[in-house]
């Protein structure tokens, strides 16, 4: 089935709000209405001061403070009801393309940067607003006030009408010849808006990192390339719009001129009345000007049928369910996870992450997973959480297939605490009901005491109502980590899934973390991918992985003894700490 176009799918928002477009259409035409009144009044001004009719100017005077201030009631009904809809349909859009992002599959977000869809967020957001609420409205205006003015035009004098209409052929030639290369520029422009984004949303995100490697030459040095394309393409659109400008104001001025000679000639010869040549050179005004904003308006148009197909194209990605899954606040209860001769690898790579990968983890069991970086550790976590499916192979919780699971289901099953800990910004206490949405400050004070967080927590100025910063920036890594572990308690799902929780912390906080984790695994499953060997040696199984593949398998004492891959990378890294703890002890 062939996907409507861009327009035709901002037309299904539109109509939502066919009230307001209603009346809005209403005061469209009362204003073209008001606009031919002006030419009106101001051919009868000018004849009465032609006759020295001084009576005539109080009723016009009258006439014409009312007409004002209908006018100005008009202009703002106008305005405010353009704005009106403008962030109705915005805000739906928004709301829409949240709903849709947040139910897109994890492989959406590892192939998108975050930053380009931060960009249609907001850039393409904007520009698809301002077309459905000021831009399409002109563009309905406009003819109609052309169409109008011609007709009263020819009301006053037909030879003149057709002179001036002879302009809008030429005029709609000019839109059609500059219109395509607006478009194809627009482009353009907001895809380098949308690659500089990214960039801004990577570097200030990450200050401590460019100042430490002092980046900030290089950095930008980059921005100026990023900034100059994005100025290119505005040069460019520049150019269009000024030729367009330039070639419809020549020949809307052309035009004007020829007519107001030819008038003037008729008022010289007495056939025109001096009033009618003022309201004629009026309503030239309101048939030229129009008609020379119309390509201007056009190109404002196709911008935002592009921003709106970028939109769209969001919207449109394959969603790994169809509505968003309800938390699930009652336990499931666990036996068993298998996982059977199990394959994968990710979209595009000939490389396979994961190769007839089979284990059985039980009730109460824990497993670590060890091996090197690449080896398909975190792969396996993400085929557990349903990132991913198998390309081969089976994984099923207590004998059923988790393909045949719902993902809110599946996901319940697991508490996961990954290496970075994954807080937003907001308070602390927002950032841990996540772990069990509408939980008691009891419940998420008892949370922050087992993950030996609620200490420090006290000392901060709001408590558990304390802002936390981008990413949870005013915290330490160590504090960041026992929030993580909070939160995770606070979900007390049957499964403890731990991605090398304490891979970048020092010692001191890695003895608060593995404190806290140790609490957190009593009287739980846990599958464990660990940094270092020596917080794993009480697992019940030890899993070694490497390009993929389970080499080993087995307890930390029976692997020793199989002086293996284990055994190696297990001495291996005693050796580096005792260097690591000499040279501390040096310094």
């Amino acid at each position: 089935m062939k996907k409507k176009g861009a327009f035709a799918r901002l037309g299904t928002y539109m109509l939502r709000h066919k009230l307001i477009y209603a009346v809005l259409l209403l005061v469209t035409l009362f204003s073209i209405v008001l606009d031919l009144t002006m030419a009106w009044f101001l051919a009868r001004i000018t004849d009465a001061a032609v006759r020295l009719d001084v009576e005539a100017f109080k009723g016009l005077t009258w006439f014409g403070i009312l007409f004002l201030l209908v006018t100005g009631l008009n202009t703002f009904v106008s305005a405010y009801l353009k704005t009106n809809v403008s962030a109705k349909i915005r805000n739906e859009l928004r709301q829409d393309m949240m709903g849709h992002t947040l139910a897109l599959p994890q492989s959406y977000f590892d192939r998108n940067h975050s930053g380009d869809l931060l960009s249609r967020f907001t850039n393409d957001n904007q520009s698809v607003g301002e077309a459905c609420g000021q831009v399409m409205l002109d563009l309905l205006r406009n003819p109609l006030l052309a169409v109008a003015s011609f007709g009263y035009l020819l009301y006053i004098n037909w030879l003149l009408a057709l002179i001036c209409l002879s302009i809008g052929p030429l005029l709609f030639l000019t839109g059609k010849i500059f219109g395509n290369a607006m478009r194809i520029n627009s482009v353009r422009v907001q895809e380098s808006m949308s690659r500089t984004t990214a960039f801004l949303n990577d570097i200030l995100g990450s200050s401590m990192v460019f100042k430490a490697f002092s980046m900030e030459r290089r950095l930008q040095k980059q921005y100026v390339g990023y900034s100059e394309d994005i100025a290119s393409g505005e040069k460019k659109k520049a150019r269009i719009e000024g030729a367009t400008g330039a070639i419809s104001s020549l020949l809307g001025n052309l035009t004007f001129l020829l007519a107001l000679v030819i008038a003037g000639w008729f008022v010289a010869n007495g056939s025109l009345e001096v009033g009618a040549m003022i309201a004629f050179i009026q309503l030239m005004n309101y048939l030229v000007g129009p008609f020379s904003s119309l390509p201007g308006l056009v190109a404002s148009m196709q911008q935002s049928l592009g921003a709106a197909e970028r939109i769209f194209e969001v919207m449109d990605a394959p969603a790994e369910v169809e509505v968003l899954p309800e938390v699930q606040t009652e336990l499931p209860g666990f036996g068993e996870l298998q996982l059977a001769e199990v394959s994968f690898s990710y979209p595009g790579s000939e490389k396979q992450s994961l190769n007839k990968v089979s284990l059985e983890l039980a009730r109460g069991q824990q497993m670590a997973v060890v091996g090197p970086s690449g080896g398909g550790k975190s792969t396996l976590f993400k085929l557990l959480l349903g990132f991913y499916q198998t390309d081969a192979g089976e994984v099923a919780i207590n004998g059923r297939p988790i393909s045949r699971i719902p993902l809110a289901e599946l996901r319940s099953y697991f508490a996961y605490v990954p290496q970075e800990s994954g807080l937003y910004s907001g308070s602390i206490r927002d950032n841990i009901e996540s772990g069990k949405p509408g939980a008691s400050d009891e419940e998420i004070v008892e949370a922050l005491r087992q993950a030996n967080a609620y200490e420090f927590v006290t000392e901060l100025p709001e408590g558990i109502h304390t802002d936390i910063g981008e990413h949870g920036s005013r915290l330490s890594g160590g504090q960041k980590q026992r929030l993580s572990i909070a939160r995770a308690m606070l979900k007390n799902a049957p499964i403890l899934l731990l991605d090398e929780a304490t891979a970048a912390l020092d010692n001191e906080s890695e003895r608060m973390v593995q404190q806290a984790i140790r609490k957190l695994m009593k009287d739980k499953t846990t599958l464990v991918i660990a940094h270092r060997l020596s917080t794993i040696q009480n697992a019940d199984v030890i899993l070694v992985m490497e390009n993929g593949e389970i080499v080993e398998r087995g307890g930390h004492e029976e692997l020793l003894a199989a002086e293996g891959r284990y055994s190696d990378l297990y001495h291996s890294q005693l050796e580096r700490e005792a260097a690591e703890e000499q040279l501390t002890t040096i310094a």
